[in-house]
């Protein structure tokens, strides 16, 4: 298979990508500055600054089976939310329509799996009323900058849905630099729990080889059981 990951500098897309290659898959890893640690395994380097570019697109999902989004926003300082964003405010959703303008070219791939949020806005309807007073507080008095995130997350989301596309906007609720367990909870319901990055790369790579379109499109990823996806593979574990 052959998959194009944008944001394969971040937290999710260096596994996605290293996970990919280890499968076996043919990577094409996008990056808007050249990597100063380029990818554990060989994988195509596609480099542009201006990811919204329609060519620069159209290059980059060129004969994919598969087009993953794992892009996070910049901030200032040490990738802090309290610090001033550097990145712009719309970055998910004008990727978003960049993509989708690009993949409506015949012989583009039709499935997009991009990462969302759980916490941020998007995945409020599946909230109680405790979490969801706790969660708007904590993005729009304590780090103003999730919610706006938040809001560029939900725009994402809005554009994907309004296509044909076989699209999945994943939405973890607390992410984590833990290691891959392939213990994935995925579900229509709001659960106060973490997930590593690995395991939401773990999740996305299995997403991405299901020859059949899941009936989830926005999953809420926490760490546990309950994936309908395949439990993880030895080769999978024995490399982190």
């Amino acid at each position: 298979m052959k998959i194009t990951v944008f944001g394969a500098s971040g937290g999710i897309g260096t596994h996605v990508v290293d996970l990919a290659r280890q499968r076996g898959h043919q990577v094409r890893a996008v990056y808007r500055a050249t990597p100063h640690v380029p990818p554990a395994r060989q994988a195509e380097i596609l480099v542009g600054p201006d990811i919204f570019d329609p060519g620069f697109a159209a290059q980059a999902i060129r004969g994919a089976d598969v087009v993953v989004t794992a892009l996070g926003p910049d901030f200032a300082k040490d990738h802090n939310p309290r610090t001033t964003m550097i990145s712009p405010p719309d970055l998910h959703q004008r990727l978003a329509r960049t993509l989708i303008a690009a993949m409506k070219d015949p012989g583009a791939p039709a499935r997009l799996i991009s990462v969302s949020t759980g916490s941020m806005g998007p995945g409020d309807s599946a909230m109680s009323a405790g979490p969801r007073l706790l969660f708007r507080f904590l993005r729009t008095v304590i780090t103003p900058n999730l919610g706006r995130l938040g809001k560029d997350l939900q725009a994402m989301e809005n554009e994907l849905a309004a296509t044909g596309l076989d699209w999945y906007a994943l939405r973890p609720i607390k992410l984590t630099d833990g290691r891959l367990t392939g213990h994935v909870h995925a579900s229509a319901r709001f659960t106060m729990k973490t997930i590593s990055r690995a395991d939401v790369a773990w999740y996305i790579l299995n997403l991405a080889e299901d020859p059949h379109p899941s009936h989830q499109r926005t999953p809420i990823l926490t760490s546990g059981t309950g994936t309908s996806l395949t439990r993880p593979r030895a080769e999978d574990l024995a490399a982190q």
